[in-house]
């Protein structure tokens, strides 16, 4: 359920997990960080890593806590201290799925 107000459409979940994210530079060069989950919903997640990654870039992540792996665009990458919040969007076919 929804909280009023709220223009998302998933509800997110506060998780804290290691996450691997790789991609692509603006010259080809592979890139490759690690960094925390922040929040997950069905259709992306938050995360904060060391570095920035410019907005509608493609990245691979893996999160094995979370059971995730798969591409997502970055929508969001905003500076926090010394560190980045990255909103991502999951690609098509990725979506979060719970420990069962």
């Amino acid at each position: 359920m929804k909280r009023a107000g709220e223009l998302r459409r998933h509800t997110r979940s506060i998780k804290s997990a290691l996450v691997s994210v790789a991609w692509n530079d603006r010259l080809g060069g592979d890139k490759f960080v690690n960094g925390r989950t922040m929040d997950v919903s069905e259709a992306g997640m938050r995360i904060e890593i060391p570095e920035p990654i410019d907005k509608a870039t493609y990245v691979t992540v893996q999160c094995p806590a979370l059971r995730l792996h798969g591409r997502a665009s970055v929508r969001t990458c905003n500076r926090k201290g010394t560190k980045y919040v990255l909103g991502l969007e999951f690609s098509a076919g990725l979506q979060s799925r719970p420990k069962t």
